[in-house]
């Protein structure tokens, strides 16, 4: 609650509005000069009013630089866990104040999103073309697969928006069974019933006749640690599961993907997007992951959602640092600004010192864990 106070200085009455806040523990209390006054009762209402919102925003940025994650985490460093946390918070509080930008930036994710996981399996068709059909049904120079493969998604959407409940095997061949509309539909939605083997990896993923069960073991471990563990690990382990299960004929990795995304965007994550250009980096991760060593690939996924998020907010950074100054003068918010962004780059630096790396390492190398080195 925002309320007025007066000062006493050697004689003369100053003004303030106060707001109280709990950071933890501890109470602080952020202060806005409004000038000497006096004012009447009216013109106190109507400071209130106009100036409350800067003292609420500061006080939201408060808190969400003094929150602590209580996840369980396995695999990333609580520097990562921090940074992802913060850049989420900051864009859950900003995108009401910016509801438009915030709407067409979460557009260009699902388009991006759609034409990279597409073309990861090997769809041609450019990002304007998916553009066109998703927005405009607007056949594309191109086959009828690859068409579908685009159109598919805009279903799936529309289905997942209606959907309310959690992951469970129901979902998984639903997804699938969109996703592989006119594509396959002998084999859409149905678990496969032969073994296959991955090309390019030497992997072999389980036999037919388990399918079914190692999917629910994998349900079931995702609704035991869906509450308590942190969602970037969580989402990852299962798409990496997942793929080693490898259920379908076709389609696996979309489905992957769409999974993973699932379980971020249930925890009010940004939409993340695998660029098809770290392809290579993505399929080795999952190589290494294949090996029981899931820790490159939840870096890898922390990256890209560390990068998307701070693409999302950068913009409002150094406006709203100027504001907070020029308005409250208060160097707090802009130095722990400035502090996020410094982690953000220290952060990205080492994952892109892993990435590359890894990218370099034949199957052999990964196997004796040389990325480490």
């Amino acid at each position: 609650m925002v309320y007025l106070i007066k000062k006493n200085v050697k004689g003369e009455v100053y003004y303030y509005l106060n707001h109280s806040v709990r950071l933890g523990s501890r109470v602080k209390t952020i202060s806005y000069y409004i000038g000497k006054g006096p004012f009447s009762q009216s013109e106190i209402e109507y400071l209130i009013k106009e100036k409350s919102q800067m003292l609420l925003l500061e006080a939201e940025f408060l808190k969400i630089f003094s929150k602590k994650s209580n996840y369980e985490h396995h695999l990333l460093p609580i520097s990562f866990i921090n940074i992802i946390e913060r850049l989420k918070e900051i864009n859950r509080l900003m995108a009401p104040l910016n509801k438009s930008y915030f709407d067409k930036f979460e557009e260009d994710l699902r388009l991006r999103y759609v034409h990279e996981s597409t073309a990861i399996e090997g769809n041609t068709l450019s990002l304007r073309d998916a553009q066109l059909l998703l927005e405009e049904d607007v056949p594309a120079g191109s086959t009828l697969r690859e068409m579908y493969e685009i159109l598919n998604y805009k279903e799936l959407f529309k289905f997942l928006r209606t959907y309310k409940g959690g992951i469970s095997l129901k979902l998984i061949l639903k997804i699938h069974e969109i996703l592989m509309k006119n594509i396959d539909d002998e084999n859409a939605g149905k678990l496969r019933n032969i073994d296959i083997s991955i090309s390019g990896s030497d992997y072999d993923p389980m036999p037919f006749p388990v399918l079914e069960e190692e999917l629910d073991i994998l349900v079931g471990w995702y609704k035991e640690n869906r509450a308590k563990m942190f969602p970037i690990e969580l989402a990852s382990y299962f798409h990496q599961k997942f793929v080693e299960i490898h259920p379908f004929i076709d389609g696996n990795g979309r489905v992957a993907r769409e999974l993973l995304n699932f379980i971020l965007l249930q925890s009010n994550y940004p939409r993340l997007v695998i660029p098809f250009e770290r392809r290579g980096v993505y399929l080795r991760c999952i190589d290494i992951g294949n090996l029981t060593d899931y820790t490159p690939f939840t870096i890898f996924i922390s990256g890209l959602l560390i990068e998307d998020s701070f693409r999302s907010v950068y913009v409002f950074f150094e406006q709203f640092k100027k504001k907070i100054k020029e308005e409250i003068y208060s160097t707090e918010i802009s130095n722990e600004l400035d502090n996020t962004i410094a982690s953000y780059k220290e952060i990205l630096s080492i994952i892109r010192g892993m990435e590359g790396k890894i990218e370099n390492l034949n199957l052999n190398q990964l196997r004796k864990g040389k990325w480490k080195e």
